[in-house]
């Protein structure tokens, strides 16, 4: 066995393979750092720390081409100072001689399968997570140069920025105080709406409780003026506008994911937000056909209505029937006598104050409620629900020890059902969803909006399995193509030895870059159109590289 030039042409194939490679991904990583650095959003240390994240990622894509050249080199030159032609004299044929290549070409191949598998995502993830701080960081930085900073459709400017502790227990990774701040407004035609001058405001970055794996920023002013569109000018002691999403450097995508997350993402595709919007979507739209059902089950078997609010507030209406009056409302009825609402408040000490009151007319108005945005600021919020604002007409109120009170009209808002069906509907999952909304559809129960958000949500799933299909084949494929480029390269090296070595490589290096496209043409279309024919399109340019390198392999074989 010839170990001796097998172990000199795999040492040269491997010098020249990670000096080539080192090249490629430190050029290529700091291409892709060049754009968040030049805009701000990365220091100069976050830059170098952005290069060494990216790293990984780009090897995926530097290894084939670097391998290629590498294999193109050390053989190219073993060829030209004829080398492989004394090995032949010897009894050492090119089938033999050829074997560090393919050694190689499997371990590469076993590398960058190994890399697009498990640890490519995870650095995905991690420059994720550096570029959506650094944003926020970036924003921070422009108000400390006393600059207008942009959060979203809202800018800010402060004299004075301070960054403090956030709370114990709160799930805010930074909080930052403002001291004399401005603040507007602006619409997509770039004007202003809304402006407020307060003389300090707090600023939180924290997760988004709706979608931990995005971030938000929560703001609340104190003590100031604003003019509202349509309020004209009023005195701002204390708001909290809505939380402003962080703009995200990456989308929510599979290809962040590992082969095992992949999998589990298959069975369960309500780990993609995209999904799991669409199936609560189309959970509240059951949960609201169910709604009137469970108003008349309530009312029947007991009597009254229990709603629960915030703070632990409860109302216990007796009524005997609700009516449906529009879209999202109800009113309801007792006959020969007032409705009677059973009010129990919590006290400081614990327990409940029971207030009695006497209603002509009660109504129930359906909002929208999700997660509670005080989660930003405190941890803890609600999941989603079915609320209502339940709207009470003369109003006659009764306390323990108390003095009678009327009033003509009180509104009690963010009341729930005590059996909630969003609540319940919310906890089930796409499938079980799907098969609900099934049977009515089947049935001719369903409204149009139940069927429209069903469609929605079925596309989307069956959209999410091709890209996995398609992300998953991308990178068999991209393992594959290091392969045939490694063999492809020694091979036309030995073929072409009196041709100039960057003649020698292009060679390979157009076959390997018709692969690369034909496999990105393929993954796309296998995510957006077709599963057949976007596999057959992406392992195409496979197929051809190992015909192409068989035909190759058969000319020097013959002389």
């Amino acid at each position: 066995m010839p170990w001796t030039l097998w172990r000199y042409t795999f040492i040269e194939l491997w010098r020249l393979l990670l000096i080539c490679t080192a090249v490629m991904v430190s050029v290529i990583a700091f291409a892709a750092a060049v754009k968040p650095l030049a805009e701000g959003a990365l220091s100069p240390l976050g830059a170098i720390k952005f290069m060494l994240f990216a790293v990984p990622p780009m090897l995926a894509y530097a290894l084939p081409f670097s391998a290629g050249f590498a294999a193109s080199l050390a053989y190219h030159r073993m060829a030209q100072d004829n080398e492989t032609v004394a090995a032949h004299s010897g009894g050492v044929s090119h089938k033999k001689v050829l074997i560090p290549a393919v050694l190689s070409a499997l371990i590469l191949a076993g590398s960058v399968s190994g890399l697009n598998e498990w640890v490519i995502p995870k650095f995905l993830r991690s420059m994720e997570r550096m570029i959506t701080l650094d944003v926020a960081q970036m924003m921070i930085r422009q108000i400390e140069r006393g600059q207008a900073a942009e959060f979203g459709d809202v800018m800010i400017y402060a004299d004075e920025v301070d960054e403090i502790d956030p709370p114990e227990g709160s799930p805010a990774r930074q909080m930052f105080l403002l001291q004399d701040v401005a603040a507007v407004q602006l619409n997509a035609e770039r004007q202003v709406v809304d402006d407020v001058t307060v003389r300090r405001a707090w600023l939180v970055i924290a997760p988004n409780p709706a979608d931990p794996g995005k971030t938000i920023c929560g703001m609340q002013f104190e003590d100031g003026v604003g003019f509202v569109s349509g309020q004209g000018l009023r005195k701002v002691e204390e708001g909290r506008p809505p939380p402003i999403p962080i703009p995200e450097a990456f989308e929510d995508d599979p290809k962040y994911l590992t082969f095992a997350e992949l999998r589990s993402l298959r069975l369960d595709p309500d780990e993609m937000g995209f999904i799991d919007t669409r199936r609560l979507k189309l959970a509240r739209f059951l949960a609201f056909r169910e709604l009137r059902e469970r108003l008349d089950e309530d009312l029947a078997r007991t009597g009254r209505l229990t709603m629960i609010g915030d703070g632990g507030r409860r109302l216990e209406i007796s009524a005997d029937r609700v009516v449906r009056a529009e879209q999202d409302a109800w009113y309801l009825t007792r006959e020969g006598e007032p409705i009677e609402v059973r009010r129990f408040e919590p006290e400081d000490g614990g327990g409940f104050r029971l207030y009695v009151e006497s209603v002509d007319e009660a109504w129930l108005r359906l909002e929208d409620v999700g997660p509670d945005d005080e989660a930003v600021w405190t941890g803890v919020g609600e999941g989603p629900s079915l609320g209502f604002t339940v709207q009470m007409l003369g109003v006659r109120t009764e306390s323990a020890g108390g003095v009678p009170t009327e009033r003509p009209r009180r509104d009690f808002r963010g009341m729930r059902l005590r059996n909630d069906p969003l609540a319940q509907m919310a906890e089930l999952g796409s499938d079980e969803l799907l098969a609900e909304a099934g049977v009515l559809i089947e049935s001719g129960k369903a409204a149009g909006y139940v069927e429209d958000a069903t469609a929605d949500l079925e596309k989307m799933i069956a959209k999410l399995h091709r890209e996995i299909t398609s992300k998953q084949q991308e990178r068999m494929a991209m393992a594959a193509a290091c392969f045939v480029m490694v063999l492809l390269g020694a091979i036309s090296a030995l073929r072409h030895k009196d041709s100039l070595p960057l003649v020698v490589y292009l060679w390979s290096f157009f076959p390997a870059l018709v692969m690369i496209l034909l496999i990105s043409s393929g993954q796309q279309h296998t995510h957006g159109r077709d599963v057949a024919v976007g596999v057959l399109i992406l392992w195409s340019g496979i197929a051809a590289g190992l015909v192409l390198t068989g035909i190759e392999y058969l000319k020097i074989a013959r002389h």
